[in-house]
């Protein structure tokens, strides 16, 4: 009974483990409740990137939560024309969850009317969702920001495996609906703020439910599975025919336009959250939430026999088009044009826009840019 109850009350705490949707979509009111911390250590980790510095348009994920480190310029520096862009992570087309976000977005306009705080939706129902509850909101779909250089085909490999799923290794993500795949390969991770308990409960009870064939790519170790770089994570793309994507709601995830730049088709089950928006009919095939058509889908997708340079540039033409209207989208921001750094951006780029350093290093480089400006200011006459 006391593990049962332990274990319930690690949902209440982790809600991917949900799978009851009512309780899910309840988890969503704690978001109303999350406070900007007061404390912030010149030693704290942000994920962010400039865009640009004149005026600062500043791109930060949501840690820590509610909006990552926009809370902490937006009162450093009050009186500075900050320009935040917000991503959006983990789908928003949920009502309650929508909610919270714009009782946060609010509180945030009235602690700094100053700043500029926009919303990146991943899909027009999120932007419209958003834009009805009074949230700025600009459709940027975020699987755009992830650089092509990374992710590529690798010719003359042998694609040992039907089909690679690089997912989390959480209830959400599904593994479940490929276990009737021939072969399939996994890279996979675990929550990093999990309790190690947690960690080995789901990794343990995934390796002992392997089906013959399918192999973890990644090293295990005590507490899950040994990180891959992205070099590793295209090797491992490059040993399968198609790539699987089963989620039914998350955000844009990255892995599944990865899949795609690598030259694999990809397999999908309907979602929420924005990953189709790169899908071609050509290069994906949506299938239902069921093993066996999992199972057929990788089958036909594989009988296509795609050439990998095919399925990479037709993804190409689609993303060439939406980075292009986020180009024109930054510029009216910055209210002009800059030479481009190059042929794909109109700013300073960053894959995924998501540059890991200190909260001081980014500071810096913000005070820096600013003195450089004075220096430079013509004198006033």
């Amino acid at each position: 009974m006391r593990q049962s109850l332990v274990f319930n009350l690690s949902k209440l705490k982790y809600p991917v483990l949900f799978d009851v949707p009512v309780l899910s979509q309840l988890v969503g009111l704690r978001g109303i409740f999350a406070r900007a911390s007061h404390i912030w250590p010149p030693t704290l980790p942000i994920q962010a990137h400039f865009l640009s510095f004149d005026p600062p348009i500043f791109c930060g994920q949501p840690s820590p939560k509610p909006f990552g480190a926009a809370h902490y310029f937006a009162t450093r520096f009050p009186d500075e024309p900050f320009i935040f862009l917000y991503p959006i992570t983990m789908s928003l087309e949920r009502p309650i969850y929508a909610l919270s976000f714009a009782a946060q977005y609010r509180r945030f306009r009235k602690a700094h009317p100053r700043a500029r705080l926009i919303v990146m939706a991943n899909t027009k129902g999120e932007e419209q969702l958003l834009r009805g509850l009074g949230v700025v909101v600009h459709l940027a779909p975020q699987n755009m920001f992830v650089d092509e250089s990374m992710c590529y085909p690798i010719p003359g490999r042998e694609r040992r495996y039907d089909a690679i799923y690089n997912a989390t290794l959480a209830p959400m993500k599904r593994h479940e609906l490929a276990r009737l795949l021939p072969s399939c390969a996994y890279v996979t991770k675990l929550f990093d703020h999990w309790p190690s308990r947690l960690k080995r409960e789901q990794r343990n009870e995934f390796v002992r439910a392997l089906p013959r064939g399918h192999a973890i790519i990644n090293d295990i170790n005590e507490d899950g599975f040994a990180p891959m770089d992205h070099v590793q994570v295209n090797e491992a793309m490059a040993s399968a025919h198609v790539g699987l994507c089963l989620s039914k709601l998350e955000g844009a995830m990255y892995a599944s336009i990865e899949y795609l730049l690598a030259g694999l088709p990809v397999v999908s089950t309907r979602s929420k959250g924005g990953r189709d928006v790169f899908f071609h009919p050509e290069t994906t095939l949506i299938v239902d939430d069921n093993p066996r058509a999992v199972q057929e889908g990788v089958a036909a997708m594989k009988a296509r026999a795609l050439p990998p340079e095919y399925v990479r540039a037709t993804t190409l033409r689609l993303m060439t088009a939406e980075r292009e209207r986020f180009n024109i989208f930054i510029d009216q921001l910055r209210g002009h044009q800059i030479a481009r750094p190059d042929d794909r951006w109109s700013f300073s780029y960053y894959p995924k826009l998501r540059k890991v350093a200190s909260l001081s290093n980014f500071e810096d480089q913000f005070t820096s840019s600013r003195r450089a400006a004075a220096i430079h200011k013509p004198n006033a006459t």
